[in-house]
């Protein structure tokens, strides 16, 4: 090993890898001029996947076609065929595009069917959980279980219960409708709030409870929803995006003015690129698929385009209003082992904006166009980007390179990465067992037209082994048996025989039962095939939620339907009943409600009597009518009760948070009021003096008013004085001339005398007043 190590890292290394390359490029040349591909689109890969984005404790992966168990690792596409284990404390979540599967400790699950229109698991032991945002028009989910199917055609939230012996299933309807179906063309429909057990298929016998409380799992559910909840939808990417949620999270948007809005990640290494830190799986029908090893690291390596701008990587999605294609990596290899045996090296970097991507898998121009035109970013004139795409495709089809040709990316420094073909099929990480090469050595290695497609998977390479200590998992799946209103697809075989072939197909799951009475069936290997893009047509509107045609299901509190034969019975409810034992007969803690057998058992006479036969005639079509017309107006008066309960608890919810944030702004106010009183408190001696300062200026300013109002009295008595002085020597009778002092008169007459005088006689000279 240390021998390798030092010779990987030589300079004689980085020659023998760049002459290594050069031969890989020329010999995959001619290994894959093979037969063109049909071009009907019969054996594309399907548009939709699923991405393992939380994982706790032992979980496990089967692949499809595969026999030996697998460590699940993070952000593993998951599709067709594949199947998860979760051991003791062990949970693990599952994003689409539409919905969120959350799977609990002990439990069992598969993808039977994963296409455009349809998300069909099997859930053979344990406990499920399924939320659904949003629907285009025709898709569903259905979740198949050893008892009865769940259908759900429109957003709501779901848990799926699995009893220990496989023989009874609990269904929860939290919010929104979804029908159970079982034997015989059987069906309920399920209504929010309450919970139903199923102990047959026939769905005669069924326990329903109001919702009360939750466990842990619940809890669990409820805090991964609020937390995508709390995160709003991204106006710059397509809400068909899977793990487009965890990017406001671990980056920013910037707007550039060449590409758009760009998503530029946070905390990472300058010598950081992408498709850098993770590994390469082989996932099928896709073939290798690159498995990042960041918690954001599933949409912008699997839709976009990457650029470097001012020395910076950031992602360019593709166009807002289409539905993108999945891909799994968009990269161009370099390499690929053909010439020089399995330990050659292998090299890629990632498309720029505007750049075609090659798939390594089998590819009709339909799925060529539509994988391109949606992850491209166009700012100005599409039609000119779809008329290169399918100028590509030709090439393509011919497995020759596209002669001239230039990538953006390929001489960014760091952008160029290198490993050797061991370790890529070994589904080592890329970072650690990167090839120390020199990326100018490659400029004239042809980039190959249908990637690494030559190179052949190992067991590693399609799931990470278990280890020792590991619980053992039953070898090829499960073996419980489950029942399916819809047909399985076929799974995805992992090992295709050449790229210009159709994928090998794994056969169809043998524990599967249909309905309808026949055994396992295989829904035609062909996915539906996504909507044609080559004209750039946006969405047709907001994901609808009309339900496919099928027949009424029946409420809550309406009769199962009638075996052929059997008479009229009166069931009913006793919630109060007893717990009984074995034989048929309830278990503690579940409302029991009567078969047909048992109430025609309780409905025979005694011996030697004569039962009272009852009178039955054929229930005219005026009545029948009637009976449809009043079903239909009790569900439509359930739905509407549940649609004013739902708003209710809504307008409750925002209450209480109003109420919350208003407690909230009292506890802060009286927090600041707190600390200002401990702030005069504590005052320093400063600020006693500029109080003191202060109150001493204040009575110094009020011993300057006392003094100037003082001044003013004096003043007006001075005058007053004055004026009485000159009144006196005005009207003193001169010494000369006394005259007859007349009578003494009153105070009052005196003043008016005074008055009048002053009115009659005009000042005295100067002269009288000095004489």
């Amino acid at each position: 090993m240390r021998v390798l190590t030092a010779f990987l890292t030589s300079p004689h290394h980085r020659r023998w890898m760049a002459a290594a390359l050069l031969l890989c490029a020329s010999g995959l040349t001619q290994a894959q001029t093979q037969a063109p591909p049909d071009d009907n689109g019969a054996g594309d890969p399907p548009s939709r996947i699923a991405r393992l984005s939380y994982r706790e404790g032992d979980v496990g992966l089967l692949p499809a076609g595969e026999k030996d168990w697998g460590d699940a690792s993070l952000n593993r596409p998951l599709t067709t065929g594949d199947r998860l284990s979760t051991g003791d404390g062990a949970r693990a979540e599952l994003q689409l595009d539409s919905g969120t599967l959350r799977i609990a400790d002990d439990s069992n699950f598969g993808f039977l069917t994963l296409n455009d229109q349809l998300t069909q698991v099997e859930l053979t032991q344990g406990t499920a959980s399924v939320t659904v945002q949003g629907l285009d028009d025709g898709q569903s989910y259905e979740i198949d279980t050893p008892t009865v199917a769940l259908v759900i055609d429109q957003p709501g939230s779901y848990r799926v219960d699995i009893s220990e012996d496989g023989k009874s299933t609990r269904v929860t309807d939290f919010a929104g409708h979804a029908t159970v179906y079982g034997e015989g063309g059987a069906q309920r429909m399920v209504a929010a709030g309450r919970s139903y057990e199923f102990v047959d298929s026939s769905l005669s016998v069924v326990s329903i409870n109001d919702i009360q409380g939750g466990d842990d799992f619940d809890a669990w559910v409820d805090g991964r929803n609020q937390q995508y909840a709390s995160t709003p939808a991204d106006p710059n990417v397509s809400p068909d995006i899977v793990g487009a949620q965890d990017l406001n999270q671990y980056g920013n948007w910037q707007n550039d003015p060449d590409y758009g809005q760009v998503w530029y990640p946070a905390s990472v290494g300058a010598d950081w690129s992408p498709y850098s830190d993770g590994h390469w799986s082989y996932v099928g029908p896709w073939g290798w698929t690159w498995v990042d090893a960041a918690p954001w690291g599933f949409a912008p390596y699997h839709y976009g385009r990457w650029a470097h701008v001012r020395n910076r990587w950031g992602w360019v999605p593709g166009p807002v209003g289409v539905r993108p294609v999945y891909a799994p990596a968009l990269v161009a290899f370099v390499g690929g082992g053909v010439s020089i045996g399995v330990g050659g090296p292998v090299g890629w970097f990632p498309l720029g904006p505007g750049e075609v991507y090659n798939p390594w898998y089998r590819a009709s121009r339909g799925y060529y166009t539509n994988v391109n035109v949606t992850n491209i970013y166009v700012r100005n004139n599409r039609n000119l980007v779809i008329n290169n795409i399918n100028n590509r495709y030709n090439y393509f089809r011919d497995g020759r390179p596209m002669p001239n040709e230039r990538y953006m990316n390929r001489d960014v420094p760091h952008a160029f990465r290198a490993m050797s073909g061991q370790d890529f099929v070994a589904a080592r990480n890329a970072r650690n067992h990167m090839a120390q090469v020199d990326p100018r050595r490659f400029s004239e290695a042809a980039v190959m037209p249908r990637g690494v497609s030559g190179l052949n998977p190992v067991r590693a390479s399609f799931a990470p082994p278990r280890a020792n200590t590991a619980r053992p998992l039953p070898a090829g799946g499960f073996q419980r048996e489950v029942v399916a209103r819809t047909p399985p697809a076929a799974g995805f075989g992992g090992r295709p025989v050449n790229v210009a072939g159709a994928p090998r197909m794994a056969p169809t799951p043998n524990n599967v039962r249909l309905l309808n009475g026949q055994g396992p069936g295989m829904r035609g290997a062909n996915p539906a095939r996504p909507q044609d893009f080559s004209a750039a047509q946006p969405n047709a509107g907001p994901r609808g939620n009309a339900p496919a045609a099928r027949p009424m299901p029946r409420g809550d509190n309406e009769p199962a339907a009638m075996r052929a034969g059997e008479l009229p019975s009166a069931r009913f409810a006793r919630p109060n009943a007893q717990p009984r034992g074995e034989n048929n007969q309830p278990r503690p803690g579940v409302s029991f409600i009567p078969s047909a057998d048992s109430d025609r058992m309780r409905g025979q006479a005694a011996p030697g009597t004569l039962p009272n036969a009852p009178r039955i005639e054929p229930a005219q079509p005026q009545q029948a009518r009637q009976d449809n017309a009043e079903r239909f107006q009790r569900d439509n008066a359930m739905q509407q009760r549940q649609d004013v309960q739902q708003q209710q608890m809504q307008q409750r919810r925002v209450q209480q948070q109003q109420q919350l944030e208003q407690r909230q702004q009292m506890q802060q106010q009286d927090v600041l009021q707190q600390r200002e009183r401990m702030q005069q408190q504590r005052q320093p001696p400063d600020a006693l003096q500029q109080r003191q300062q202060m109150q001493q200026q204040e009575a110094q300013q009020r011993q300057a008013m006392q003094q100037q109002m003082q001044q003013r009295d004096a003043m007006q008595q001075r005058q007053q004085m004055q004026q009485r002085q000159e009144m006196q020597q005005r009207y003193e009778a001169p010494r000369n001339n006394p005259q007859p002092q007349p009578q003494q008169a009153r105070p009052e007459q005196r003043q008016q005398q005074q008055s009048n005088h002053e009115e009659r006689h005009p000042a005295p000279r100067r002269d009288d007043q000095q004489r």
